[in-house]
């Protein structure tokens, strides 16, 4: 009996760099709809909380993709080590919140609690 790889059967290596394409396009299908559930609540609560209608909705819509994508942008273009682009993000959350700016090391603790209830941190 000949012994070697399966017909229909990809390689080891082949098989690896399936996967690690797979993980990668859930991982943008997992941005994608992360950013669009934060859009859609973040328009709930300006309509329920503020008072905005459809024309200012659409208005903050558009503002929110363009400076979302603004940020990517800054983060692709400084993937090194991303410094550039978290200082330029947190300078302009400083100057928004003013005296109620929380630092980032903060607001990115983030602990998350799996199915078997064990705690995980980001």
């Amino acid at each position: 009996m000949k012994k070697g790889v399966k017909k229909g059967k990809a390689s080891g290596s082949a098989y690896a760099a399936q996967k690690q394409t797979e993980k990668e396009i859930w991982t943008m299908k997992v941005i994608a709809w992360t950013e669009m559930s934060m859009l859609d609540t973040m328009a709930m609560t300006l309509a329920d909380e503020f008072g905005f209608g459809a024309e200012r909705l659409k208005r903050f819509h558009d503002a929110f993709e363009e400076k979302y994508s603004e940020i990517r942008k800054l983060e692709r273009e400084d993937a090194d080590d991303n410094e550039y682009a978290i200082a330029k993000q947190e300078e302009a959350l400083r100057r928004a919140y003013g005296r109620y700016y929380t630092p980032r090391e903060e607001r990115y603790q983030i602990k998350i609690i799996d199915r078997e209830g064990r705690e995980h941190r980001l």
